[in-house]
């Protein structure tokens, strides 16, 4: 079911297990984690929620749209699998499983069938704007993944844990909401991207009469042969993670509490012209910078200068040292390179690091450019390539510990925009798990949305340095 306290606000019209068709000659599926995957067993689930502006009835959203929904659903799990499946880990490294998505015949994803009933003022033009909304209420839209199991048998200890849900709310005469959750072990921002275009796609198609679902670039690849391991990196992080496993500095630092009524999630838009500003502001420092780069680091120092107005964790600033944590995808920088539609994990992470003092002086800004762009080139520019240090992924998120960090989810690369069932784009489209999220705008070619969740009086002070510099 939806979860959180704006639960009240969503009756569950159905609830439902949704498989793809079935094959006789397939009993079981297992595809094994590689050490792309392995970094995400302890991260909590990320979800996401996209509104579509497309009014109708109680009675044509259950007619219509849920039974098309439900069949292209279950054509695109014909090809997605293992979204069906769970997700098999070990419970202590004296076991033998090894990890891997176990695909069974007559698995399925659950799928809640809801409608809205809050009132209009909290409805869908509220809770698909960009101004401030309690969290809960968004969460009320995202299910929640149904609960694993510990299985015990003579030779193995393993636990069992499902790996997607989905979510489908109708807000009457207005519109209808997508919601997700899923296993970042299971899968990167860009195959989510990619299943999610397939469904809209097969689901376009299936409105309009079309059958031809099996040639779009979006269906997965799924040879692990093509990942190469020669560093024993999968053991490496298959320890280190079931030895911190129950070590609560190992949760996101970037992922907001589930239920907690002060939290609000807000959308800042950034144009070409205000990012080519930003850039401009930095340009002496360093002379050409990317997108992605000057944003977040305009985030991060505008974070910095936040916590500073409110007087948290000044004392000693000196000695502070603050941390920006960002995925770079190494799909294309692997030699050979790994087709875009791989089903999987294949970033890795990188850590840039600051002391606060650096981060709010007057030459905070440029500095973070600096330490993000310097992050990013350590892990391509070296002659290990991407995956230099990736065995020490844990040992260095340690040595963080106590100390103020966050990350960036998302990218625009993605093009949430284009993800149309045959009703129309989405209007919004928003990351509720996560402190920073980002992704391409809907509203301005080139342009970013920049989605934010803090305390309410946080989010006040933030949104104020954040528009200072920006023209």
């Amino acid at each position: 079911m939806a979860n959180g306290a704006g639960n009240n606000m969503v009756t569950v019209l159905e609830h439902c297990r949704v498989s793809p068709p079935l094959d006789l000659s397939v009993t079981e599926n297992i595809l094994p984690l590689t050490f792309f995957d392995m970094q995400w067993l302890n991260w909590p689930s990320p979800g996401c929620v996209y509104f579509y502006d497309f009014p109708c009835s109680t009675t044509v959203f259950k007619q219509i749209l849920v039974p098309h929904l439900k069949k292209s659903l279950a054509l695109t799990l014909k090809h997605y699998y293992p979204l069906c499946g769970n997700l098999i880990t070990p419970k202590t490294l004296s076991d033998s499983t090894t990890p891997a998505i176990r695909y069974l015949k007559g698995n399925s994803v659950s799928l809640v069938v809801a409608e809205f009933g809050g009132t209009p003022s909290q409805g869908f033009d509220h809770l698909s704007g960009n101004h401030a909304r309690d969290v809960d209420k968004l969460f009320a839209l995202v299910p929640e993944l149904p609960p694993g199991s510990t299985h015990t048998d003579v030779h193995n200890n393993i636990h069992i844990s499902p790996v997607m849900s989905v979510q489908v709310t109708l807000f009457p005469d207005h519109g209808y909401s997508i919601g997700y959750r899923n296993s970042h072990v299971v899968m990167d921002g860009r195959t989510l991207s990619n299943f999610i275009k397939t469904w809209a796609s097969i689901n376009s198609k299936q409105l309009i009469g079309e059958d031809d679902y099996d040639n779009l670039d979006t269906i997965p690849f799924y040879d692990r042969s093509v990942i190469k391991d020669p560093k024993g990196i999968a053991s490496i992080l298959l320890r280190d993670c079931l030895r911190t496993r129950h070590q609560k500095d190992y949760k996101k630092a970037s992922a907001p509490a589930v239920h907690n009524n002060s939290l609000v999630d807000a959308t800042l838009i950034l144009d070409r012209g205000q990012i080519q500003g930003l850039k401009n502001l930095v340009s002496a420092q360093v002379p050409h910078v990317s997108t992605f780069v000057v944003v977040c680091a305009y985030v991060w120092t505008c974070m910095a200068k936040t916590r500073a107005a409110l007087g948290q964790e000044m004392n000693n600033e000196n000695q502070v040292e603050e941390h920006f944590i960002f995925a770079m995808d190494t799909r294309d920088r692997l030699d050979p390179p790994i087709p875009s539609n791989y089903f999987g994990n294949t970033i890795v992470p990188c850590l840039a690091t600051l002391k606060t003092s650096e981060l709010v002086r007057e030459k905070g800004f440029g500095n973070a450019v600096k330490e993000i762009r310097n992050a990013l080139y350590e892990n391509i520019n070296n002659e290990e390539g991407p995956l230099k240090g990736l065995e020490t992924f844990f040992d260095r998120i340690e040595a963080t510990r106590g100390q103020t960090k966050f990350g960036v989810a998302g990218s625009p690369k993605f093009d949430n925009y284009s993800a149309d069932f045959g009703w129309g784009k989405p209007k919004k489209y928003e990351i509720v798990t996560e402190k920073f999220g980002l992704s391409g705008s809907k509203e301005s070619e080139g342009g970013l949305e920049l989605g934010f969740c803090f305390p309410e009086i946080e989010m006040h002070a933030f949104t104020a340095i954040f528009t200072q510099r920006i023209t």
